[in-house]
């Protein structure tokens, strides 16, 4: 806060140590949250009531329970909501879901993806300690949110995303950035119906979090999507979504998305391309998608129905992993439970989850 302030000093803007004197002005209508996962919850709904508009960084929350808190408010008050995964802007996406949406794949079968990378020194998500921090110069109960109350600790504050208090590592951090954008492809992103996931901390054990995650997740019409994570290995999988009648092969890097028929539909279906010629950078698409919508009253690319779609699967995930259980999910009445129909309660921040072996 006192860094905040320095630098401010050289600006107009203010700082503010508690989020909720900022939503008091009524000259601000919209607000960016990108704070510690365990307060995107508070700070949506708070934002919301005030009747502020949100971009709030993906995740949407920390756990499932609160999702919906956010969900329903959202569609309570009317505000435009939209979770920061900025793939969700690619056009390459919403030309592959009018495709779909088209009839030109047939039935959806699978999908994948992922979002793996690697570092010499296996310091993902370590950052430096400033040696002169401290509770006298920051809040830290404050900071601390919801998450379990315990005394300072250096580490935790300035690396919080190795810790499950705060975040659920690349479940939450990574996999949205693929996970989101093959479901603006499908053209009619759905709940899940089944959610198994494994992760491993085999390389970085001076951590809560995995360091490799496998996702499956099955949907109502059958599409079953598999997207994978890791932080010690870039070698990921190559983003596809199959069709009964072909397959779509996005080129992130490329940024374009190819057609393929499937052999014994080639004579009545043609191989098309679509390459989006503007260079590859959707977070300046997405934050002028969410003015724009603002403005205007549209929809935005990455709405809050998305947001809640894509994100009980990722906290289903996370509790299949770390349970080690297979999830079902009942859209209707939210309610998870095994196969043997066990309902399982959401993870919550007083949960007690198992220690990795």
């Amino acid at each position: 806060m006192q860094a905040a302030k320095g630098f401010l000093e050289l600006t107009d803007a203010a700082a503010y140590g508690d989020h909720r004197k900022l939503l008091d002005r009524k000259d601000i209508d919209a607000v960016l949250i990108a704070t510690v996962d365990d307060w995107h919850a508070q700070v949506s709904i708070d934002a919301l009531e005030a009747g502020k508009h949100v971009y709030c960084e993906k995740p949407m929350t920390r756990y499932l329970g609160e999702a919906f808190q956010v969900y329903d408010t959202v569609k309570r008050t009317g505000k435009v909501y939209v979770v920061g995964s900025q793939g969700c802007a690619d056009p390459k996406y919403h030309k592959a879901a009018e495709w779909i949406k088209a009839g030109k794949l047939g039935p959806l079968v699978w999908g994948q993806g992922s979002y793996c990378r690697n570092n010499p020194k296996n310091s993902e998500w370590t950052y430096p300690v400033d040696p002169d921090a401290n509770q006298s110069n920051l809040d830290w109960n404050r900071w601390l949110g919801n998450a379990p109350k315990i005394p300072f600790k250096p580490e935790h504050y300035f690396s919080c995303h190795k810790y499950y208090a705060y975040n659920s590592g690349i479940i939450g951090n990574l996999l949205p950035h693929r996970f989101y954008p093959l479901m603006v492809s499908t053209g009619n992103p759905e709940f899940p119906r089944r959610v198994a996931c494994t992760g491993t901390r085999q390389v970085s054990t001076d951590r809560d979090i995995t360091d490799t995650t496998h996702l499956l997740a099955e949907f109502p019409s059958g599409l079953t999507l598999l997207v994978a994570g890791s932080s010690v290995n870039e070698q990921g999988l190559p983003d596809l979504l199959r069709g009964r009648k072909g397959t779509l092969y996005f080129a992130t890097s490329q940024n374009k998305v190819e057609f393929k028929p499937e052999r014994i539909f080639a004579d009545e279906l043609d191989v098309a391309e679509f390459h989006d010629a503007q260079p590859v950078d959707d977070i300046p698409r997405l934050e002028k998608n969410w003015f724009d919508c603002i403005r205007t009253g549209g929809r935005p690319f990455a709405h809050i129905d998305l947001a809640i779609r894509g994100q009980t699967v990722l906290c289903l995930a996370e509790m299949s992993e770390r349970l080690s259980l297979t999830l079902l999910f009942d859209e209707r009445t939210r309610k998870i439970s095994t196969g043997d129909g066990r309902v399982v309660p959401p993870l919550t921040y007083d949960s007690i989850v198992p220690a990795r072996t």
